[in-house]
């Protein structure tokens, strides 16, 4: 099958789901509130999209990712992939990927366990799957990404149709290292990450400054066509801070606010908050409006669906700080804009 970076979907009403990150009980309550059955069926022909980052973290991404491809396969269902899935995808063992590499295991065990592991025997038939999902869904009215939509990437990725998506994404990122080593500041990036990679996933105290990392991640954010639709791009920051499972020198950036476009898009990816509170992760501080209902960018047409329901290990792991009710796992209903959340929220979009 050749594999096609943009998909349709069809003209039907649709429910587009934030970052799941592993919560299948909170996955299957929004279902629920939302009158899907259980194998995905909705009898008003409603579907659903997902906006990709479906597991790590939370503990059960295997039935997470089972349920989906399981609705897909009906017609129920469709997915962009986020850059958790193509962190497995690259064979990028990355914070919270434990269970599906054994390597990570005892890494990710003091956050996120208890979990289920992916099985042996299960892994090769996920990834075949994994690899036909698209990087955006869009028809006339909508489009989805997971991270950031960003037009200047779609020539290289024309230009590749045809290719396999990991392939494709190993291509880019050998050619990207390439050229990163030719960087006055790469022998840095290299001594850094020799020193201090294993201190950087501390959170207790922050490492040396790692100022060639975050050239070295920056320039990756900005200039790799897959993972910049999948991650957004970033900025430096202007301090480091804890996020993702390691200390960072970069920080997310605003895309949006540059978004010219009539048809709205929508993400995920950017762990908005319901509640603002202290207890937010740096990474989201100041990124977004108050209001959860609140649209983005400069014609108010991009809209993040993803609150923050990755972060709910932090429930399990610190009671006496973070509340159940901080972080929820929402679905933009389309046309009508109306948010609903596995806590029963229902809130009308601004």
């Amino acid at each position: 099958m050749t594999y096609r970076y943009r998909q349709t979907l069809p003209d039907t009403p649709l429910d587009i789901i934030g970052d799941v990150h592993g919560e299948f009980a909170a996955l299957q309550t929004l279902l629920s509130r939302l009158g899907y059955r259980d194998d995905g069926f909705h009898p008003e022909g409603r579907r659903l999209v997902f906006v990709g980052d479906l597991c790590d973290r939370g503990p059960d991404s295997p039935a997470v990712l089972s349920w989906v491809k399981q609705a897909q396969e009906k017609g129920y269902a469709y997915a962009v992939l986020g850059n958790h899935e193509l962190n497995i995808l690259a064979g990028d063992k990355k914070d919270g990927s434990g269970w599906f590499f054994d390597s990570r295991v005892q890494k990710d065990a003091a956050q996120y366990a208890p979990w289920q592991r992916a099985a042996e025997a299960d892994k090769a038939d996920l990834l075949h799957w994994l690899a036909q999902q698209p990087l955006i869904l869009e028809r006339a009215d909508v489009r989805m990404v997971h991270a950031a939509w960003l037009p200047h990437t779609f020539a290289a990725l024309n230009a590749a149709q045809g290719e396999g998506l990991v392939a494709m994404y190993q291509r880019f990122d050998d050619e990207l290292t390439r050229e990163l080593q030719t960087a006055s500041w790469y022998v840095d990036y290299l001594n850094e990450q020799k020193q201090y990679a294993a201190a950087a996933e501390d959170p207790t105290r922050p490492p040396p400054p790692m100022r060639a990392t975050a050239q070295y991640d920056f320039q990756r954010s900005r200039n790799h066509h897959i993972r910049a639709l999948t991650s957004g791009v970033e900025e430096m920051a202007a301090e480091a801070f804890y996020a993702g499972g390691r200390w960072r020198g970069t920080q997310r950036c605003p895309w949006w606010n540059q978004y010219q476009e009539d048809v709205p898009v929508i993400i995920g990816h950017y762990w908005r908050a319901w509640q603002p509170s202290p207890a937010m992760i740096a990474a989201e501080r100041n990124l977004f409006p108050k209001q959860p209902g609140a649209w983005l960018g400069a014609k108010k047409n991009v809209f993040c669906v993803d609150f923050s329901i990755g972060a709910n290990w932090r429930v399990r792991k610190y009671p006496e700080k973070y509340r159940p009710e901080m972080f929820r796992l929402a679905a933009l209903r389309w046309p009508e804009k109306v948010l609903v959340t596995d806590k029963g929220d229902v809130l009308v979009t601004e």
